[in-house]
Order: structure tokens, then C-alpha cells, then sequence
């Protein structure tokens, strides 16, 4: 019995403690697509676009020989691909000061890009083209006449 014990306390100890609380459930993303994009803040993250929040991931260090911020998100972004995000940004770190960090990632999608203009004259002739039923291609407009 003590020896199951032990052992126990060996797998959380290598693993490490996290929770994953999902706010709104997608398609997960599967282990060998997950690659997920972390965001220093909510507002870095919305500089891209509005977003949906899809779970709530907090994680530690804990099981690490490195126990900085950096290795708690390491071990436990992932997560956010269980609730079918892709993207997360950092809600709340601790650097450790009880010798382990941690850290709380929030998982989420943009559902309205924002888009970039470079040249904002060009986007203006493109879009004066549009209304008018053309088509921009090559900074000239396309229309079609009957």
C-alpha cells in the first residue's frame, strides 16, 4: 500500500498539477497538429483581431529541474488544443517564489481578423473599384463591361 502511494506521488510529481476549465467546447486539435501561439497579454492577443475565449488552462513547473514561467508554459500549452484553441494568452504568472513556478494560460480563437493596410491609397482606389463591380488585380481595376 505504501509503495502505491509513493509511486503515485512520483507520477504527479514527474507530470506536474494542472487544470483545464473549458468555457465554450471546439473540435479538439489533435497531439501531432497542436502548435499553439502564446500571447503575452489580452491586449497583444486582440491587437490581431476580436477574440473568443475557449478554456482556462493554469499549470506549474512542478516535476521540471527549471522552474521558470517559461517551462510552465512549456509543459502545459498544449492543453489549450483539448478545447480546440491554437492560440492562448498569458492571464496570470508567479515566477516561483515557492520554488516552482506557474502560470495560467487562456485558450482562444480570433472570430474577426483585423486586416493590415499598408497603403492606405491603395486600399481606398481597391475598394472605390469594388463598389463599383470591379474586380482590383495589379493596382488597376478590372471591370466588365456588357
Amino acid at each position: 500500500m505504501v509503495n502505491r502511494i509513493l509511486i503515485l506521488i512520483a507520477i504527479l510529481f514527474i507530470y506536474g498539477c494542472s487544470s483545464t476549465h473549458i468555457i465554450k467546447s471546439e473540435t479538439p486539435i489533435s497531439a501531432d497538429k497542436c502548435n499553439v501561439k502564446i500571447y503575452s497579454s489580452l491586449q497583444s492577443a486582440q491587437k490581431h483581431g476580436e477574440i473568443e475565449e475557449l478554456c482556462i488552462v493554469t499549470g506549474t513547473s512542478s516535476g521540471s529541474f527549471s522552474h521558470t514561467v517559461g517551462t510552465a508554459i512549456n509543459k502545459h500549452s498544449n492543453k489549450v488544443c483539448d478545447c480546440g484553441a491554437n492560440k492562448a494568452f498569458i492571464q496570470a504568472q508567479d515566477a516561483g517564489t515557492l520554488g516552482t513556478a506557474s502560470v495560467t494560460l487562456v485558450g482562444f480563437k480570433h472570430i474577426n481578423k483585423k486586416t493590415v493596410v499598408k497603403d492606405k491609397k491603395i486600399y481606398e482606389l481597391a475598394k472605390k473599384c469594388q463598389l463599383k463591380g470591379g474586380v482590383w488585380i495589379n493596382d488597376i481595376c478590372q471591370i466588365e463591361l456588357d
